[in-house]
């Protein structure tokens, strides 16, 4: 964060650390502290990543400058155009590296696809169920959900640019609804599960694509619907 800070513009530690304060404008996402801030730019200045150019005046003590070197300007593109590991640093990491991104003048979509990208295989995965899921599976499961919806919204156009709600009608008679008990995915195709109103059990066979699509889950109120020998299962979002 500071390294790219300084490859911003931002010239002194006093300013990187009032950005990053509780209150600042990074500080919502991610805080640090004054002293870590100092402590972080004296590393990239023994790295050679940051230069110290010299001193200019503000209240109390003069500020040292800052600029970043044309390795450290490398690095932080680097670290600003590759996704992050886990799910758990989006709330963090990513979201930083987002508003960064946006404070520069970078389009996020390509950062935000490479992302949803990398994090498929690992949401499918804690996304599919099995009888025996426990608090920690339902926690797992519904943060991976929570971070499908984030980068799928953050890809949508802007608001003025998306269609307008339709009212959706199909020919099919035998709707029936339902509520999600189980959801597995296999490699092309994903497993339905879903209980009726009087009990009765009914399972579908849907691409994984239109699961992840529908972002189902055990619990999810969803309409069966059936059509001869298909079973189509939509839910209204």
């Amino acid at each position: 964060m500071c390294l790219s800070l300084v490859s911003q513009g931002v010239e002194h530690g006093w300013a990187i650390g009032s950005l990053l304060a509780p209150d600042g404008e990074l500080g919502r996402i991610w805080t640090l502290s004054r002293p870590l801030t100092y402590r972080a730019i004296d590393g990239l200045v023994d790295k050679q990543l940051v230069t110290r150019t010299g001193t200019a005046a503000g209240r109390g003590r003069d500020r040292v400058l800052l600029r970043s070197t044309p390795a450290g300007r490398r690095l932080a593109k680097r670290w600003l155009d590759t996704p992050v590991e886990h799910l758990r640093d989006v709330r963090t990491e990513l979201l930083v590296k987002l508003h960064l991104r946006q404070r520069a003048g970078i389009d996020n979509a390509p950062l935000l696809a490479e992302q949803r990208q990398h994090f498929t295989h690992a949401i499918d995965v804690l996304t599919s169920t099995c009888p025996d899921d426990d608090l920690v599976d339902v926690w797992r499961r519904e943060s991976a959900r929570a971070v499908r919806r984030f980068l799928d919204e953050a890809l949508q156009p802007p608001p003025s640019d998306r269609a307008g709600p339709t009212e959706l009608r199909i020919s099919a008679r035998n709707q029936l609804r339902g509520t999600v008990t189980a959801v597995q995915h296999g490699e092309v195709m994903s497993t339905i599960k879903a209980v009726l109103g009087d009990s009765q059990r009914v399972s579908a066979a849907i691409t994984r694509e239109a699961a992840a699509d529908l972002d189902l889950a055990p619990g999810d109120p969803v309409l069966v619907i059936v059509k001869a020998t298909e079973v189509i299962v939509a839910r209204v979002l």
